[in-house]
């Protein structure tokens, strides 16, 4: 790997491959933490047996008032079976093959929690790179400019998000200069770092409450970097084959946000042993909403939260959220089952509607004709 980013040090991309992402963005486009709806009460929405009893109403409801009373870590305190794993998981060989890939690259890169301390690291020697070239007529300046760098070269090299996006910018510019066989060696090398970022790997199924509306599925799929989440089942409003929501998760290195355009969500010291992190990452998208009749459907700005083996998606406009886990392949066939049943009773109920409606015209064109036959006799 290091092989292959070594032409960065002779060309102007050095430049943005010593900087590397931010920690934790500042920007976080006018969404506050406070808009986040993230109560205890969300995090109740899946039942102790969730493959069994998905379709038991066990969400309590909070007001509008509740939701605007803002957003405290302390929110994910004692609730250890919040998000209970199926009894029975089925893998299949494309994910486990998937997982097996994972494996092998996953020592190059750091995870999870070790992310942000990675960039952390990684600002600091940014800031003290910067004092370093303003003081570049000291002595040995020249030697300890070259140190940081090549510091800050080694770390960014372990960021997946930072390689994949610094990757493709290479395998992009090689196929410009008609030097395929080091374009593809790019490619490679992006897709390695694609597949140790959580939230480019969310392909499949995932069920999660939409509200009064219940249980619901939804198969996540991509369009480059942007997640789309289309619906298995459907409800009144936003029916099966529409699109839920989606997330643009492109990582852009020319900036100071990465792919965390949101700050993430840091958890108090319990919270964080309880879930095994001390940050939730989220990203910005957009989430549809309609009128029954997916009438007056409309896109609303949202949030992507990661939670560990699960995920949550907010409407932030209307304090909606929605958490998404695996569903087994009993619960998979259930829902589907149920949701081929009740599409087959509406047109059941649509073909004796229409049938009554014939009957009921036929009936006043008799009853008009035995009106016309009286008056002539």
């Amino acid at each position: 790997m290091l092989r292959l980013i070594a032409p960065l040090l002779a060309t102007s991309s050095l430049e943005l491959f010593v900087c590397g992402f931010n920690v934790i963005p500042k920007t976080t486009h006018h969404v506050s933490r406070s808009s986040l709806f993230m109560s205890t009460s969300s995090f109740g929405a899946f039942p102790e047996e969730f493959n069994s009893n998905y379709n038991q109403d066990r969400d309590n409801s909070e007001s509008t008032a509740e939701f605007a009373s803002g957003y405290s870590t302390g929110q994910y305190n004692g609730h250890e079976s919040a998000f209970p794993l199926p009894e029975s998981t089925d893998i299949t060989e494309a994910r486990q093959l998937r997982w097996e890939r994972e494996a092998m690259v996953q020592s190059k890169f750091v995870s999870d929690d070790e992310v942000y301390e990675l960039r952390r690291k990684i600002s600091d020697l940014r800031l003290r790179l910067m004092e370093a070239r303003e003081n570049l007529a000291e002595e040995g300046q020249q030697r300890r400019i070259r140190e940081l760098e090549e510091q800050l070269f080694s770390l960014n090299t372990k960021d997946a998000e930072f390689m994949y996006a610094m990757s493709l910018e290479l395998m992009e510019n090689a196929r410009q200069e008609g030097d395929f066989a080091i374009a593809e060696k790019y490619r490679v090398q992006a897709a390695e770092a694609r597949l140790c970022i959580p939230q480019l790997n969310m392909h499949g199924l995932w069920v999660g409450k939409y509200g009064d509306h219940g249980f619901e599925m939804i198969n996540v799929t991509y369009a480059g970097d942007t997640l789309i989440a289309t619906k298995v089942t459907g409800d009144q409003n936003v029916p099966k084959g529409e699109v839920s929501f989606t997330v643009d998760l492109s990582p852009h290195i020319h900036s100071d946000k990465g792919m965390l355009s949101l700050e993430p969500i840091e958890l108090n010291g319990k919270a964080a042993r309880q879930w095994g992190k001390k940050f939730l990452p989220r990203y910005q998208g957009r989430g549809q909403v309609a009128a029954e009749g997916f009438t007056n459907a409309k896109w609303l700005e949202g949030q992507l939260i990661l939670v560990g083996r699960f995920f949550s998606f907010a409407w932030v406009p209307i304090g909606h959220q929605v958490f998404f886990g695996r569903p087994s392949s009993d619960l998979t066939l259930k829902m589907l089952r149920e949701q081929q049943e009740d599409e087959l009773k509406r047109d059941q109920v649509s073909v004796m509607r229409e049938a009554a409606y014939n009957m009921m015209e036929e009936t006043y064109w008799i009853e008009k004709e035995d009106s016309y036959q009286d008056g002539w006799e």
